[in-house]
């Protein structure tokens, strides 16, 4: 008996052993101090680890990740289900020693521990701000100054100051940073300051003055087209045909308004709720909208007559919530608009109470919606075990199929899908990262999944901006914000805004417990405009990809616009100021791609433009060596654009040749040489740092022999 205990004891640690074998161990861990450009301590940097693998695993693996830090006497754990080769650790102090090790592990079992990885933070570098804020009005031909103050957070520091951007005839104390300049034209004019520390800091301040001079008056009346009656509180936007702001003003009791106006040609829009808007003069559209002219001293008067929006047919959405055997899932069934706007036409009475409906005993459900709007359907079980879904058979609003409404729609079934119930999920609120107040939106959870972030599950906040995602797979995820304008969508990013998935901080969710304090900031887009661009967006091989988030830069790195493709790919970002736009575009389960370019609209001929967006289907995150010399000269776009700080130019030359690659900013002054020697033939692959740099449009241009090529690149900190 006890020879055969003896062997089944050997067996046993065998087997161990042998499960133990097939965890790899993780070696040659590294750690890395990388820098944030972000004011304070909320962007003062991180910890970034690396390591490999002993050899390929043959099974699905994760990691836990084990730090030392000042006042800890032992290691402790600060992750767990971690994937892939590299880990950013974010809760670190200046001055401070850190040690690492890692840990493989899977169902099997787990590996021996890494090597140590330990590493001392750098202290807290130098940091520059400004303190006075400028004037932001000014008169022809009177003096217009403003004494620009900045401070260091190092006593020891000595400021100058520079200006980056600004009328020409304007003049800048670059010890004192008192500025004078006299303007000679009326318009809008933007200006840059830096101050620079000799320690290393930098800080930026950009501001735009509204400068006037002679100035006439458009004065006019707006009624009510079918009743002739006044009609009060209407906006009335003036929009300049060579600028890229515009004023408005509202009519009185009486119907009237008057405006005060630069000299100069204006196209007018007339906007109130529950009135189809209208440009002058009786024009649907700013592209052929009437000019009119203003001349100093003098009136023009002009008028108006609304139509009313009449109140829109209402049609029923209906269908049933079951189960896969048949069986009904007592749920409560919401329909969502599509798409928010910036200037909604129908009245809020108009509106349906009931776009939210509890299915009956036999699962069936029926919403009452407005006709001629697109809507996604949302079904929320009662019962947990079973996962809420958007129709059709989809997880998050994003990957949504969109029912256009144009009579009663019926057939729209939920089959709800069981699901293993664990008692976990992430919570926190939704909030304006300025005022702190609550915003409503719809949040989704997104979970790592071999390698990319896939939408996994859907929810609504209630109407303080509080969520809870409950019953969540185990693993790492990032959570994003869908809020209605003028908010613009954000990730989760502790203490931060986060408007792209890249910059989102992973959440760790266990088998068991709430992951609490999930906070998602947003902040509102800036003043909107009366343009427009619109297109498809595409995989690189032509196919159409819906649920893709599209963003509208200004010049100043600044999201003017935002969107979210449609099934068939198709976007249109509207109400944009005019100027000169980067877009954007980018989804969890894609990589950007080749220069989608710029865009420009203006208020004058060219209101709406056009542009299809591309991503790729396949990772481009890494850029092997070519295997043949290269036959022709290239230069492709940086990646990752937008970047912050650091970005990756490839470029191709086919022959031994001198080549110069430098960057430029936009009124043309050099910021780095990043090549300027002889190379051989072949691919290139060259980092550029950002570091120290102000958000913006930035140029790289190559020289290589007779070959030259610029495009551009986006820096967003």
């Amino acid at each position: 008996m006890k020879k055969t205990n003896l062997i089944l004891m050997f067996l046993l640690v065998l087997g161990l052993q042998f499960a133990f074998s097939q965890v790899p161990d993780p070696t040659n861990l590294t750690a890395e101090f990388k820098q944030e450009n972000h004011p304070g301590m909320m962007g003062y940097g991180y910890v970034e680890l690396k390591w490999q693998l002993s050899q390929t695993p043959s099974t699905f693996y994760f990691f836990k990740i084990f730090r030392q830090g000042p006042g800890d006497s032992t290691f402790k754990q600060i992750s767990s289900y971690w994937r892939g080769l590299k880990f950013n650790d974010y809760n670190i102090r200046p001055n401070s020693t850190y040690s690492y090790y890692v840990v493989t592990y899977t169902s099997s079992g787990s590996s021996n521990p890494s090597n140590i990885a330990t590493l001392t933070t750098p202290p807290v570098p130098d940091y520059v701000r400004f303190t006075t804020y400028p004037p932001k009005l000014a008169s022809i031909g009177v003096a217009y100054t403003y004494d620009a103050d900045a401070v260091s957070n190092q006593p020891n520091a000595v400021l100058t100051y520079s200006l980056i951007e600004g009328p020409a005839d304007a003049t800048l104390d670059t010890v004192s940073g008192l500025l004078n300049w006299t303007p000679s034209a009326a318009g809008y004019f933007k200006f840059k300051l830096k101050a620079e520390s000799n320690l290393g800091g930098k800080a930026y301040q950009e501001w735009t003055v509204k400068v006037t001079g002679p100035t006439g008056t458009i004065t006019g009346t707006v009624v009510d087209e079918s009743t002739n009656q006044p009609l009060e509180h209407v906006a009335v936007y003036f929009i300049s045909t060579n600028s890229t702001r515009h004023e408005h003003t509202y009519t009185n009791s009486n119907g009237e308004f008057s405006k005060s106006l630069v000299e100069g040609n204006y196209k007018i829009k007339f906007y109130k709720r529950g009135y189809y808007p209208e440009f002058y003069d009786n024009k649907t559209s700013i592209d052929s909208a009437d000019i009119v002219s203003v001349v100093a001293n003098s009136t023009v008067t002009i008028s108006a007559a609304l139509a009313t929006v009449p109140p829109p047919a209402q049609y029923t959405i209906s269908g049933s919530v079951l189960d896969s055997n048949g069986l009904p899932i007592k749920s409560v069934v919401t329909a969502f608009f599509v798409r928010d706007t910036t200037f909604p036409i129908i009245h809020p009475h108009h509106f349906p109470r009931n776009m939210s409906a509890v299915t009956d005993s036999n699962g069936n459900y029926q919403l009452r919606v407005l006709g001629g709007f697109e809507y996604v359907v949302f079904a929320k079980p009662f019962n947990r075990n079973y996962y809420p879904e958007f129709y059709d058979n989809k997880r998050t609003f994003h990957e949504a199929d969109k029912i256009l409404v144009n009579g009663d729609v019926s057939g729209i079934n939920f089959v709800l899908e069981q699901k293993p119930v664990y008692n976990n999920g992430i919570s926190g609120v939704v909030k304006d990262f300025v005022t702190g107040s609550s915003v409503e939106a719809i949040v989704s959870a997104f979970k790592l999944t071999n390698g990319r972030f896939k939408p996994f599950k859907s929810i609504k906040t209630d109407s303080l901006g509080n969520y809870l995602i409950e019953n969540l797979q185990p693993g790492n995820y990032i959570v994003f914000a869908k809020p209605r304008l003028p908010y613009l969508p954000g990730y989760y990013k502790a203490d931060t805004v986060a408007l792209r998935w890249r910059e989102a901080d992973t959440v760790i969710v266990s088998e068991s417990g709430v992951v609490t304090g999930i906070n998602i900031n947003l902040i509102t887009r800036p003043d909107t405009g009366f343009a427009r661009i619109n297109g498809k967006v595409k995989t690189i091989l032509g196919e159409p990809v819906s649920g893709a988030l599209i963003f509208a830069y200004d010049l100043n790195g600044n999201v003017n616009s935002y969107t979210i493709s449609e099934s068939d790919g198709s976007y249109s970002l509207e109400n944009l100021s005019a100027g000169e736009f980067t877009l954007i575009v980018e989804s969890t389960e894609y990589e950007n791609t080749a220069d989608n370019g710029t865009v420009n609209v203006d208020y004058g001929t060219n209101s709406t433009a056009s542009k299809d967006l591309y991503l790729s289907p396949a990772s481009t995150t890494g850029v092997g060596n070519q295997s043949t010399t290269p036959t022709s000269y290239s230069l492709m776009q940086n990646y990752p654009n937008p970047f912050n700080p650091t970005t990756t130019i490839r470029f191709t030359i086919p022959e031994k040749v001198q080549v110069k690659l430098e960057v430029y900013n936009l009124i043309g002054q050099k910021v780095a040489t990043l090549i300027n020697g002889e190379l051989n033939a072949g691919q290139y692959n060259v980092d550029f740092n950002g570091a120290g740099l102000s958000s913006g449009i930035y140029l790289y241009r190559i020289q290589a022999g007779n070959f030259t090529s610029v495009k551009k690149m986006l820096l967003l900190k």
